[in-house]
This record gives structure tokens, C-alpha cells and sequence, in this order.
């Protein structure tokens, strides 16, 4: 199910933050926007959702010690060449695992039902596997599995990331599948003021990033000429800090945009820059962003009323929203000796 259009941005807490935290930038006609402008208050206000993203998820509900939105599935599909989107240094055996995936496994490794396969897969240290790949990579139906933190060999991509390696190295086109829970990392945003622009460029010189790094982020006009104006970046070079696009799309997603200038005040981000649980969350990041404000202002110069907000009022709600994703029986579903239970996640039978 896709996000609606009216889920929160990490524009739009970036730019809440900012307002109650006192640091927006504001343009001619008193009107509020994100402070690319200021490198520090972008990052502070940055620094500060994302802290507050943190302090959710670390409150989850006392029942189970556990939030239900937490809890993932991480599908890995087999490639014996090598070439695979996800396969790592073309190798059959490693693969990159998700963004969202923080190194917690909660449950076993298997083949998908459809396989028809039987070969149990367990789980290992990786020290196992490393040392039995040192004299021989074979291949055939993996039987062991592990996960290791992935070290780039060449620009960084960001962000934290997992893989899981093999043995032996899978043969065959299948797919595993094991539940994990999710590890939020953080949510990302620069930004700066152009030295130039054009219809397919936005220019900042002092851009101190390696090449290709933005290439698939979003750049988005928040001040000045082309002010609501996006693209998605598909080059960046370092040496003379072009941010290439394919066209400017205007506020509405239409072509034909405005295009930035010297002096216009843009973003970048991640094209995936939501946080991690969920639209109908977005009330309560939104309270523990207001609420972090609180927390970090000097003398409590903002008050209280969103921590109280936050603590007394839109954790216990998010608490029952979560509850509301527990399976629940609809009743009976036919009038003979066995019955089907229809559940949330499944339809099961049973005698």
C-alpha cells in the first residue's frame, strides 16, 4: 500500500522543527522554509528529527517490550551468475540486504512455500563460513547463513548497510525469505544556496560530496527563483558542484517547471525519506519532534505542553494503533464441521 499524499515528509518535520525550534529561514513575504541557507540550523533541525524518531521507537509498548511495526520480512532472490541487483563484487553467495535492516534476525531462514524445497538453511557465525570459503567456494542448496556489516569499497553509500552471505553459494534462481526487525539508521537532508542554474541543472560550488553521490536523490527548490520546482538527480560532479536533472517538474509533479538560478535555495534527499513506521504514526513523530524541541531549547524556554502532549496523549494512542495490527478472528465463515478463520494476515483452516 503506497504512503498517501498527506503522510508526513521529512520536509515537512524538518520544516515544523525548524518553526517551533527557531530557527526557519523566512523569504520577503514572511513566509517560512527550510534553512538551507544556514548550514547549522539545517543540521540541527535535521539532527533533531531525527532524534526524535529515535526516542519513539525506544518507548515501545510495556505488554510485549516490542513494537508491531518493527517486525519485517526480508525476501533474498538468488542469482548463480553473480549479476543480480543485489548480489555484492559479483559474488552468488553475498547479497545486500535491505536499507531498514539494523542487524536483528527474529526468526529462522527457509525457502519461500512455493519452492517446494526441503533443504534446511540454519543460521552461523560468519566466522564459519569465511573459514570454509578460504578452501573451497562450492555451490549447490545453501545450508548456512550469515550476516555481517557491509564495507564499501568505494564511495560511501550513505548509510549503514547489512549483507548476508551463503554457503555454499546458491546454484540456482530461488528465493529465502527470514523476519528481522527494523533498525532505524537516519533520515537524510542537505542543502545549500545555487551558484547557478538551468533547465537541466542547479549549481553549488561549494559542494564538497564525491562524484555520483546525490545521483537518485531528490532536489527540491525551497526559496528564490524555481521555489517549489523538483528533479531527481541523475549526475553530480565535484570538481564543479553540477547537480544534473532530466527537467524541473513543477509543485503538481507536471513538467515544465521553473527552472533555479544564482541565489535559489534548494534541498537534497534521499528519494525514500519517510520514517520508518508508517503514515498512521505520523501524529505521534510528529508530537516527539515538537517534544525534542522542548528538550533541547535552553532553559526550557519552549515549555512543556508538547512533552506532556507527547507522553501522556500520542504515545498511549500510538500504542493502540499498534495493538490494532495484532491478528484478530472475524468469525465463522461456514456452516460446516470444519470452519475457515479469517485473520488480519492470513485465512487459515482449521478441523
Amino acid at each position: 500500500m503506497a504512503e498517501p499524499t498527506s503522510a508526513l515528509s521529512m520536509q515537512d518535520l524538518v520544516l515544523l522543527v525548524a518553526e517551533y525550534y527557531g530557527v526557519a529561514s523566512y523569504d520577503s513575504d514572511g513566509m517560512p522554509y527550510i534553512p538551507a541557507d544556514d548550514k547549522f540550523n539545517l543540521r540541527e533541525s535535521v539532527r533533531i528529527v531525527n532524534e526524535a524518531i529515535r526516542m519513539f521507537a525506544a518507548r515501545p509498548p510495556r505488554r510485549n517490550g516490542k513494537w508491531r511495526w518493527m517486525h519485517r520480512t526480508q525476501t533474498v532472490l538468488f542469482d548463480a551468475d553473480g549479476t543480480g541487483s543485489d548480489n555484492i563484487s559479483s559474488d552468488a553467495a553475498r547479497y545486500m540486504l535491505s536499507t531498514d535492516f539494523g542487524g536483528q534476525i527474529a526468526g529462522p531462514i527457509q525457502y519461500i512455500a512455493e519452492s517446494g524445497h526441503g533443504t534446511p538453511i540454519r543460521w552461523c557465525d560468519i566466522s564459519e563460513i569465511v573459514a570454509g570459503r578460504e578452501n573451497d567456494v562450492s555451490t549447490g542448496y545453501p545450508q548456512r547463513a550469515a550476516i555481517r556489516p557491509y564495507t564499501p569499497t568505494g564511495p560511501s553509500l550513505g548509510a549503514r548497510r547489512w549483507e548476508i552471505i551463503f554457503d555454499p553459494a546458491p546454484a540456482s534462481a530461488e528465493s529465502v525469505q527470514f523476519p528481522y526487525i527494523v533498525g532505524f539508521d537516519k533520515l537524510r537532508m542537505e542543502g545549500g544556496t545555487a551558484t547557478g542554474g538551468s533547465a537541466t541543472t542547479l549549481t553549488d560550488t561549494g559542494r564538497t560530496e564525491p562524484d555520483d553521490y546525490f545521483n537518485g536523490w531528490t532536489v527540491t527548490v525551497v526559496s528564490g527563483t524555481g521555489v517549489g520546482s523538483y528533479a531527481t538527480v541523475t549526475d553530480f560532479v565535484k570538481s564543479t558542484g553540477v547537480i544534473t536533472v532530466a527537467d524541473w517538474l513543477d509543485i503538481e509533479g507536471a513538467a515544465g517547471g521553473t527552472d533555479p538560478a544564482a541565489s535559489s535555495i534548494y534541498i537534497l534527499e534521499p528519494a525514500s525519506n519517510l520514517h520508518p513506521a508508517g503514515f498512521q504514526f505520523d501524529e505521534v513523530v510528529r508530537s516527539a519532534c515538537m517534544a525534542k524541541c522542548e528538550m533541547e531549547a535552553d532553559d526550557s524556554e519552549l515549555g512543556t505542553k508538547a512533552i506532556q502532549y507527547f507522553e501522556k496523549i500520542s504515545l498511549p494512542n500510538a500504542y493502540a494503533i499498534d495493538a490494532n495490527a495484532a491478528p484478530r478472528t472475524l468469525g465463522k465463515m461456514s456452516s460446516g464441521p470444519g470452519r475457515w478463520i479469517r485473520t488480519r494476515e492470513n485465512v487459515t483452516f482449521t478441523e
